[in-house]
């Protein structure tokens, strides 16, 4: 599946969540959003690294397909709605056919338009350089979008049983 295509069922799926069910995605997105950020402290010497050796490298030649997945688009959508027209934008001017720049770079080079703290899962995990203090972080960032993915299956699940009880 193409990352629109996952972008535009992200949309349909945040809208379409119940105030209540809302209201559980966004408390576990706040957990990613602090689970990122804990890592990006453990990380800080690596990310300094990537930003003055390999100036965001990593993002100029990419597959977008492979780092967008429809849980990052919930995450970042549940967290920063307001960039929802401007995703939508970026993603139908971004040729998918070739390696190129991650669309959601400023002006095609940077910085990223999503803040620190709220990114798509690979992004936010790979760096240039190993540490073992990074490694339980990426562990708890992993974790928590796992948690995003089974709540999002479950409330799905949540609602076909309602409408077939009814």
């Amino acid at each position: 599946m193409g990352t629109r295509y996952l972008f535009e069922k992200a949309v349909r799926i945040s809208q379409g969540l119940p105030p209540s069910d809302e209201t559980q995605v966004q408390n576990l997105c706040r957990k990613i959003k602090e689970s990122q950020e804990a890592l990006l402290v453990a990380g800080s010497t690596s990310m300094q690294y990537c930003l003055e050796k390999c100036k965001g490298m990593c993002c100029q030649n990419l597959d977008i397909d492979s780092i967008f997945s429809l849980w990052d688009f919930i995450f970042i959508l549940t967290l920063l709605p307001h960039l929802k027209d401007d995703i939508q934008h970026r993603l139908n001017a971004h040729d998918t056919l070739y390696l190129s720049p991650c669309p959601f770079l400023k002006d095609g080079k940077g910085p990223c338009i999503f803040p620190n703290g709220i990114k798509a899962q690979i992004c936010v995990i790979t760096f240039c350089a190993d540490s073992h203090e990074m490694k339980q972080p990426i562990k708890t960032v992993n974790l928590n979008f796992y948690r995003l993915c089974w709540l999002i299956q479950y409330l799905r699940i949540k609602r076909i049983v309602c409408r077939v009880k009814r």
